[in-house]
């Protein structure tokens, strides 16, 4: 699996600067102007006050993958309340160009949790998922994007999508498809120090080609 973050000197260095008010204002001010994209998205319901906004490749001299990023904004507070930046990410073997979220970030102010409830599995199932068809799990992972992941593959098998298990060097891909196969998978995908940081957790709404050398 993906390189995990477990420093959290590193972890606060990535998330940290979000949760002051001065660059969390100047956040806001930057993705204010984003489109609106909550009709896209199935069943959302937002407070009035909030909106969530897309503002597509904003930091290129950062990022030199197409990417965009989502946001959740307060426009009374003129806050940001939730983070998502996310690449697009062409795989040749797949023959697929997959989303990958590889900043995604909560505000933990009490006034802000009821609107933040399930968001952060609807942005990925609702309309990730709808507009790519495939989600493909990050690099650098903290313990909370882990375990962000193991709820949206439980989701995924239980909605009927489908979930695999992929190693970028050997391009062996296996499939996910009951409860038991999660927890066989697992260890494979989070738990071998050695290939952990080659293998990726996939989500799609379409058939891959599988590749299994192993159970």
């Amino acid at each position: 699996m993906p390189h995990k973050l477990l420093n959290t000197a590193k972890v606060n260095e990535v998330f940290a600067h979000l949760s002051e008010s001065t660059d969390n204002r100047t956040l806001y001010l930057t993705l204010a102007w984003g489109t609106d994209i909550a009709a896209e998205i199935k069943g959302l319901s937002l407070t009035p006050g909030y909106r969530i906004v897309r503002v597509d490749n904003r930091v290129p001299e950062k990022i030199e993958q197409q990417h965009f990023e989502i946001a959740l904004v307060n426009d009374v507070v003129e806050e940001v309340v939730y983070y998502n930046r996310v690449l697009i990410q062409p795989d040749c073997f797949l023959n697929c160009k997959p989303v990958t979220q590889v900043l995604v970030w909560r505000n933990q102010k009490r006034e802000h949790r009821a609107v933040l409830h399930e968001l952060a599995g609807t942005i990925f199932l609702d309309y990730l998922l709808e507009k790519y068809d495939i989600i493909v799990s990050d690099m650098n992972q903290t313990h909370d994007g882990m375990s962000f992941w193991q709820a949206r593959i439980y989701d995924a098998v239980a909605y009927g999508l489908k979930v695999y298990a992929y190693d970028i060097i050997s391009c062996e891909l296996r499939t996910i498809t009951t409860e038991d196969d999660i927890g066989r998978q697992e260890q494979w995908l989070w738990g071998d120090p050695e290939h952990y940081q080659n293998r990726l957790a996939i989500i799609s709404k379409i058939g891959l080609p599988v590749v299994n050398k192993a159970s």
